[in-house]
C-alpha cells in the first residue's frame, strides 16, 4: 500500500498554479475511481460568499515530534518548511481577525522564537503528546480540534489561502476542502474495514458511528473546522480515543505502519459523523476531488503529499515570500540558510 495515503511518486497541488504558473497540474492524487459513485452534497464556498456570522479564528497546530522525526510526507529542507509556515500564516492572518497555535515547546521554539510569527493565542498543550507515537502525524491536530471553544478554521502549513479567497463567506457547521471517496476495501487508500476488522478481533473500542457507517465519503482536512463547536470537539475526542486507548494498540501493532491509518481516524470518521446519522452542515471549498482539479480559481491552494518534494513548487513558494515578505524571509535566511 501507498505510504501516507498517496502514489508516492504523484506530487499534486490543488489549486497549485496560483504558488507556481506555468506548471501543469495533476488529474488525481489516487483516489479509487468507481462508475457511478457521487460524493454527497455539500454548501460550496463560492467567490463573493459573505456570512452573517463568518468563522473568525484560524487556527495552526504543529507537532514537532512527527516533523523532526520524519513521519509522513515532508519538506525538502527546514528552509522551505519554515517558509511554508511563512505563507500560510501571513496569507491567512490577512483573512482572520484572530490567529491561535496550538504546538509543544520545540514548535513554540521554532514558530514563535526562531521565525517571530505574531500569533494571537499560544496553546503549549502539545507538550501532552510526549509518549504517543509519532507515526500517527495527525494526533497533534485532532488534540488542537478538541482545544477549540468557539467557531474556528484550522489550517494546514501547506495550504495557502490567497487575497480574494472568501473566508467571509464561511459559516458551516462543519467546514472542510472536499469530500473524498473513502470505499471499504482495501483497493482504497483509507482501508477502513481493515482498521474496523482488526480492533473488534482484539476487543478494541470502535465508535458506533464508526462501525455503523456505510457510506463511502470522507472529508479531506487540509482545512477544517466549522461553528459547530461542540461536534466538532466529540469528533476529534472519538479519534483520539481510537488512537490512545489502551484496547486499541494490540489492533495498531497488527496494522502496521501506522501512517497509512492517518486518514482513517481523522478524514473518514468525519465523514461518517457527517453523514451515518442526522443532517450536518458540511460546507467545503470545493465539492468533490474532481472539482478541485478544474481551473476555477477560488484562491486556494493544497501542496498534498509528494508535492511538497517538488522542487518547482519550492522554488516558487521561495520567490513568494522573498517578494511579498521579505522581513520575514531574512529571518528564515538567517536561521536555515539559502536552501
Amino acid at each position: 500500500m501507498p505510504y501516507y495515503g498517496y502514489d508516492p511518486g504523484t506530487a499534486v497541488a490543488i489549486g497549485g498554479r496560483l504558488l507556481a504558473p506555468g506548471i501543469p497540474r495533476h488529474g488525481g492524487y489516487g483516489e479509487i475511481s468507481v462508475p457511478g459513485w457521487r460524493p454527497p452534497p455539500v454548501r460550496v464556498l463560492r467567490p463573493g460568499d459573505r456570512a452573517a456570522r463568518p468563522i473568525r479564528r484560524a487556527v495552526w497546530s504543529f507537532w514537532s515530534v512527527p516533523h523532526r522525526l520524519r513521519h509522513g510526507r515532508h519538506w525538502p529542507s527546514d528552509f522551505f518548511h519554515a517558509l511554508s509556515w511563512v505563507l500560510s500564516f501571513r496569507l491567512a492572518s490577512c483573512l482572520f481577525p484572530t490567529t491561535a497555535l496550538v504546538t509543544d515547546d520545540r514548535g513554540h521554539d521554532l514558530l514563535v522564537g526562531r521565525l517571530r510569527l505574531p500569533f494571537d493565542d499560544i496553546s503549549l498543550a502539545l507538550n501532552g503528546l510526549a509518549g504517543q507515537d509519532p507515526s500517527w502525524w495527525a494526533l497533534g491536530k485532532l488534540h488542537a480540534y478538541r482545544e477549540q471553544r468557539e467557531p474556528f478554521l484550522h489550517i494546514d502549513n501547506d495550504v495557502f489561502l490567497w487575497p480574494g479567497f472568501p473566508a467571509e463567506g464561511l459559516d458551516g457547521e462543519v467546514v472542510a476542502q472536499n469530500p473524498e471517496h473513502a470505499p471499504a476495501s482495501d483497493a482504497g487508500y483509507y482501508r477502513p474495514a481493515a482498521a474496523a476488522a482488526a480492533i473488534r478481533s482484539t476487543g478494541g473500542l470502535l465508535p458506533m458511528e464508526f462501525s455503523d457507517y456505510t457510506g463511502e465519503a470522507a472529508l479531506c482536512t487540509g482545512i477544517v473546522g466549522g461553528t459547530a463547536v461542540p461536534f466538532l470537539r466529540r469528533y476529534a475526542d472519538l479519534a483520539i480515543r481510537m488512537v490512545e486507548s489502551t484496547e486499541n494498540q494490540t489492533a495498531w501493532q497488527r496494522l502496521a505502519p501506522l501512517e497509512d491509518y492517518n486518514l482513517v481516524v481523522e478524514q473518514y470518521l468525519l465523514g461518517a459523523l457527517c453523514w451515518g446519522g442526522g443532517t450536518t452542515d458540511v460546507q467545503c471549498v470545493f465539492a468533490s476531488q474532481d472539482d478541485s482539479y478544474r481551473e476555477d480559481d477560488r484562491r486556494f491552494t493544497h501542496l498534498i503529499a509528494s508535492a511538497k518534494s517538488d522542487l518547482r513548487y519550492m522554488h516558487w513558494l521561495t520567490e513568494r515570500v522573498r517578494n511579498h515578505f521579505p522581513a520575514d524571509f531574512e529571518i528564515v535566511r538567517r536561521e536555515f540558510g539559502d536552501r
